[in-house]
């Protein structure tokens, strides 16, 4: 990973569901989250607006709790959930999201490591 990341800009369907003022790129927060936290990690967002974050989590086997006092946000945030219960948008989703496909690969790999560090390499 380099200290500059080029990342798509928001694309249309990840605004499916309305749009958020200040939302930002689905890739964007699943990078992060991948970086930053093992399987099954727990993120908290107090601010989750339209809750990219939330979904990040939810295709990356994150668990996630979301606080937002705006009910329009918290609206278009559980309807963005509803979606990806649908198994085939799910997928669509993670198909659509680079980092995903690459940590995929290196979960599927072979690979032998000290204490079972590459299960959780993010890319």
């Amino acid at each position: 990973m380099t200290d500059v990341w080029r990342l798509p800009a928001i694309a249309q369907w990840e605004k499916s569901c309305g749009k958020h003022p200040t939302q930002k790129p689905l890739a964007l927060l699943t990078r992060i989250i991948l970086a930053s936290t093992p399987k099954n990690a727990w993120i908290l967002d107090p601010f989750a607006g339209s809750s990219t974050t939330g979904i990040a989590a939810n295709l990356i086997s994150r668990r996630y709790l979301g606080i937002e006092k705006e009910i329009s946000f918290a609206e278009i945030a559980k309807q963005r959930r509803l979606e990806i219960e649908n198994l085939n948008k799910f997928a669509e989703f993670q198909s659509k999201i680079k980092d995903i496909s690459i940590s995929k690969l290196y979960n599927q790999a072979n690979l032998l490591c000290e204490h079972s560090v590459c299960d959780d390499l993010p890319f």
